[in-house]
């Protein structure tokens, strides 16, 4: 092993998890410890500056990931975005990669849904899972709930018009992200729960009927949950300049909220952290101001 070798390595550290993962880790443990794979370097030259080793990984290069990974013991993979085959052969590199540099653990972020789900990104991520179970290295599956950094997305404009107009949903465990990647770099410095996949989600249940009363009270004005048309919002989108794939990610997130898929209460994120963790209505003031994306 190198003398630059790093015990952790964590994938996407300039995303919206991983960036929070790794501070996280360096709040718990030395730089030395930690090291992140990135496509541009350039961007994560902050956490270089904390003592952080910085290397070009990109899933789409295989032979990036073996120098991005050398001497890792533990590799985190952020699940990546696009279509179901091209998710899973990105991740698929990244889970050879980690096999060829002899690291012994590999946490994977998945998600909540399960076969037969409405959600069309569910097939890559059961698809990765599977290989998981059988590329040889000890590792854990991270069913990480819907962050409640997304809320601004979905509540747009209807913080100024009252009116939250969204596809039909049903309660969802929301996730804060900063508890998220508190408990995943816990799992990680710990090195446990090989084998086991953990269902990391939020301390309540809420659909938007129950966020749109958060958020009433919170700004003082009445904001009010219409239910529209899931197709119509999604060609909405598409017609404001989302991609028709991302319209149509969403669309279906909302079908599996409405059939109950996001539900699920769990205590093992709290157990991980060892504190309550944040709710929606502690979270959403500060992402009150954030931009909307939909």
């Amino acid at each position: 092993m190198k003398d630059d070798a790093r015990k952790i390595v964590v994938t996407g550290a300039t995303g919206g998890l991983g960036s929070q993962v790794a501070d996280q880790l360096l709040r718990l443990a030395p730089a030395s410890d930690i090291g992140i794979s990135v496509r541009d370097p350039e961007r994560a030259r902050g956490l270089a500056a904390r003592g952080v080793r910085v290397r070009h990984g990109d899933f789409d290069q295989p032979n990036s990931l073996d120098a991005a990974f050398e001497g890792a013991e533990r590799v985190f993979v952020i699940s990546t975005l696009g279509d179901n085959d091209a998710r899973f052969i990105q991740q698929r590199n990244a889970i050879d990669a980690a096999r060829r540099c002899g690291a012994r653990h590999i946490y994977y972020t998945s998600i909540v849904q399960r076969a037969g789900s409405p959600f069309v990104a569910t097939p890559g991520h059961l698809q990765t899972e599977a290989y998981l179970a059988d590329c040889g290295v000890a590792h854990t599956i991270l069913r990480n709930g819907n962050y409640m950094e997304n809320l601004p997305m979905f509540l747009g404009a209807a913080l100024q018009t009252g009116d939250l107009a969204l596809p039909p949903d049903g309660p969802v465990t929301w996730v804060s992200r900063i508890d998220l990647a508190e408990g995943i770099a816990r799992l990680m410095l710990d090195g446990g729960h090989a084998g086991e996949t953990l269902l990391l989600v939020g301390p309540e249940a809420l659909d938007f009927a129950d966020i749109a009363a958060i958020a009433s009270d919170l700004t003082g004005s009445r904001i009010t949950r219409r239910v529209i048309d899931g197709a119509a919002w999604s060609q909405a989108l598409i017609e404001r300049g989302a991609p028709p794939p991302l319209a149509k990610l969403l669309q279906t997130g909302f079908a599996s909220r409405a059939a109950g898929e996001l539900a699920l209460t769990d205590p093992t994120l709290a157990e991980i952290v060892g504190r309550p963790l944040k709710t929606v209505r502690d979270v959403l003031p500060t992402l009150m101001t954030a931009p909307a994306a939909a």
